[in-house]
């Protein structure tokens, strides 16, 4: 049998690598995404969630506005409005 004959100079004979090579070797593949309606299940309860919260924070102002607004209205300190007598 005959021997290939050896190149000279610096370039070099490579093997062409396949496309997936890469990929064999420890890149997993990624799971295709999934329809969402988990994603969307949760983003929806914290949609509720959050309404509700800000329903309760809402009807609470309004009391502390009424509450405020039944107040009387604060007087004068006495003595605020008189200058101070000298002797």
């Amino acid at each position: 049998m005959a021997k290939a004959k050896k190149r000279k100079g610096k370039t070099s004979m490579k093997k062409a690598k396949p496309a997936r090579a890469g990929r064999a070797a420890g890149k997993a593949k990624k799971a295709a995404p999934s329809t969402g309606s988990a994603v969307a299940a949760a983003a929806n309860k914290r949609i509720a969630t959050l309404e509700a919260e800000n329903r309760r924070l809402h009807d609470e102002v309004a009391e502390l506005r009424a509450r405020l607004a039944e107040r009387p209205a604060p007087g004068p300190a006495p003595g605020a409005g008189q200058a101070a007598l000298e002797l």
